[in-house]
């Protein structure tokens, strides 16, 4: 079976066989809706010779693994769609559908019953509720896929509901509800900055840890977000910190996680007098390098798994975690209160700040809240 992507191309979007590069569409697309909607016709019009036999003997789980190819197949560097957003559905057939969803059951004929029967398999192997529940979701996704691509699905379980099926929820609300995120308290994060900061001419490391800590606290900035600041992205004429790109993968990209995460932050005293201190830590040490978090080695910024480590280690350090590190420097997090989000924290702690300071700032309205941490939509803040 032939399998297509849709691709950038001079400011356009077109169509192309992934085995051989090939542009099939026959013009360029203005809107990238419009060239999915032409590739997924394309998808039914290569399979009508042979739809109705593959409507019959289409399994669940044979059509999750076409879905799942065809995800990975969108993977491409210059679009936005990385190999890291869409290898989850592969995980998803490899650990769940391949080894929980019955073998037999069609697509065609995938009742609830069938779901049904796909939890309870899931539950007697120890996947936990959560897991079940994001699985339920990405198989709603492959249903509609599938529909798209003329497989011509039953649609039965696009209605169903995890939690009306009471087999598989837990006693425990920590497994059945999203874990709340701990804060850390002001006098603990003051601890921690001291700390840290003794030996912040001394040894990188630990400057870094400073700065990684500071920027966390100051700004309630993302981790990409952090890894993607640039010198530049300080303003001091205007007091704004820029947030413009990410770095992800060992790649910069201009863009953010969505249109309000690309924003300016005003910086205030103490903001001012931190970067002041760390843009002379860096004339002395990196005077050469476009970063503000320099990396240890080469021309690009510390690293997602370094910042990561360094976090968790500061945190072991405190007493707030228990952790092991490996040989290659992964850290792997035994027990802590933390786990889960480690820098989340930051962000939960500055909008909880601005939405209490609304009441006595007229200033400080939903839009300026929302735009200061990164959301688009003040409901999410």
């Amino acid at each position: 079976m032939k399998i297509y992507r849709v691709t950038p191309k001079n400011g356009k979007w077109i169509i192309q066989d992934t085995a051989n590069r090939k542009t099939v569409s026959e013009k360029p697309f203005e809107k990238k809706m419009d060239a999915e909607n032409a590739m997924f016709k394309m998808v039914a019009a290569d399979k009508k010779s042979t739809i109705q036999e593959e409507q019959g003997g289409l399994t669940v789980v044979e059509a999750f693994r076409k879905f799942a190819n065809w995800k990975l197949s969108q993977s491409d560097q210059s679009t936005r769609i990385t190999d890291h957003s869409v290898k989850r559905y592969d995980t998803e057939y490899r650990l769940r559908i391949a080894k929980q969803m019955d073998k037999n059951v069609l697509l065609s004929n995938f009742k609830v019953p069938d779901m049904w029967n796909y939890l309870d398999n899931c539950k007697a192997a120890g996947v936990p509720f959560k897991t079940m529940r994001k699985s339920v979701k990405d198989i709603k996704h492959f249903i509609r896929w599938c529909k798209l691509a003329g497989f011509d699905p039953r649609e039965d379980n696009l209605e169903f509901n995890i939690l009306d099926y009471h087999k598989v929820i837990p006693h425990d609300d920590d497994l059945l509800f999203k874990k709340e995120v701990e804060l850390i308290g002001d006098d603990k994060i003051k601890e921690i900055l001291n700390e840290i900061f003794k030996d912040f001419y001394k040894d990188k490391h630990a400057a870094n840890a400073f700065g990684i800590f500071c920027m966390l606290f100051l700004f309630g900035l993302r981790a990409s977000e952090l890894a993607g600041l640039k010198k530049d992205c300080v303003d001091f004429e205007n007091e704004e910190l820029n947030i413009k790109g990410t770095w992800i993968n060992q790649t910069y990209y201009n863009r953010t996680k969505n249109r309000g995460s690309r924003r300016k932050i005003p910086m205030d005293e103490q903001s001012i007098r931190f970067l002041n201190v760390w843009m002379d830590y860096l004339e002395k040490n990196n005077k050469y390098s476009t970063w503000l978090f320099p990396g240890l080695k080469g021309d690009g910024p510390l690293s997602y798994k370094y910042i990561n480590a360094l976090v968790w280690k500061t945190y072991a350090k405190m007493g707030l975690a228990e952790i092991d590190v490996r040989r290659d420097g992964h850290v792997k997090i035994i027990s802590s209160p933390l786990k889960g989000h480690p820098t989340k924290i930051f962000r939960h702690r500055l909008a909880s700040n601005l939405i209490s300071a609304m009441a006595a700032n007229p200033l400080l309205d939903q839009n300026r809240v929302k735009s200061i941490v990164g959301h688009t939509q003040f409901a999410t803040t």
